[in-house]
């Protein structure tokens, strides 16, 4: 015989299956960087599986993702710099905390409470720095949204930051598109570029910074550059990256010490970048610019190369 659809067993397990459904993702309110709804269809669902499935298996690291302390100011003002901070707690949490903060940003953000406009966007940025730092292909889709979306400026460097640490071929190409003089997130999209541990990133820098007129944007494409090709970023990735970051160090230096010599105002970065970079055969580089180069810029040149000599590795 049928039981009555008033059975409380069954109307028990109906909320539950409505619960867990809810706390998939689908059906409830919008991230805090992201709306849901501007997921592509298949990663949205499968996110949706990867949140149920984790938060069956692990529901206190969602607590405590959704918790987070240091961006409330009875805490915070206790810090040395009393300021809102998120990323070194989730950090924290290690790699199970990526799906919670996915969640978090893309599908139902955590209650804002007495949050200020500024506690709140350092959580968004925490979260995204941290998703960042995990290099895990399935956050790709919302760092991306996020980045299309965020109307801060500090939201949009920290999930332009996270694309470039992941860089697939997708965050790559909205990299280097959004890297366009004429795009509003022009100087984010470098930013995450310097990130890009690729080939590719290295030469689009390379050539932005050779069609770039004006000090202050070629300040922040000479800091990617130094990103970018970072010997010490090189090593740590082992034997099997050497011969990628042998060319990419060769490109970063060539179009700083180019740099050098076109810019004036930002030097002190190009030369702050070489010295990451450390690539052996600058000083040459520094020669052949001086040939071409007037007598004043032959004089910063000198001293540029005086100074390498000191710094770079024998």
């Amino acid at each position: 015989m049928k039981r009555s659809v008033n059975n409380p067993p069954i109307l028990f397990a109906a909320v539950l299956a409505a619960a867990l459904t809810m706390s998939a993702g689908d059906a409830r309110a919008d991230g805090m960087a992201v709306k849901t709804a501007s997921l592509p269809d298949v990663a949205r669902k499968a996110l949706t599986q990867d949140i149920a499935a984790a938060r069956a298996a692990d529901p206190q690291v969602f607590a405590a993702v959704r918790n987070v302390q240091g961006v409330h100011r009875e805490v915070y003002k206790k810090f040395r710099k009393p300021a809102p901070e998120a990323e070194r707690e989730l950090r924290a949490l290690g790699p199970a905390a990526l799906l919670p903060m996915l969640e978090a940003l893309a599908f139902d953000a955590p209650p804002r409470d007495d949050l200020t406009d500024a506690e709140w966007t350092a959580l968004t940025v925490g979260m995204l720095q941290t998703v960042g730092i995990l290099r895990d292909a399935r956050s790709g889709p919302v760092l991306r949204a996020a980045f299309d979306a965020a109307p801060q400026p500090d939201v949009q460097r920290a999930a332009a930051k996270a694309m470039g640490r992941l860089c697939t071929d997708a965050e790559l190409a909205v990299l280097v598109k959004q890297s366009a003089a004429q795009s509003p997130r022009r100087l984010p999209a470098i930013e995450g570029l310097g990130e890009c541990k690729r080939l590719e990133s290295a030469k689009h820098l390379a050539s932005l910074l050779a069609a770039t007129p004006d000090d202050a944007t070629a300040e922040v494409i000479g800091a990617a550059l130094g990103s970018v090709g970072s010997s010490w970023a090189w090593k740590a990735r082992g034997p099997s990256a050497e011969a990628t970051g042998t060319a990419v160090r060769e490109i970063a230096a060539a179009a700083l010490v180019g740099g050098f010599a076109r810019h004036a105002a930002p030097r002190g970065r190009f030369e702050k970048s070489l010295m990451l970079v450390e690539w052996a055969k600058t000083p040459d580089l520094v020669g052949k610019a001086r040939a071409a180069a007037d007598p004043g810029t032959r004089v910063a040149l000198d001293g540029l190369s005086q100074r390498l000599a000191r710094r770079l590795p024998r």
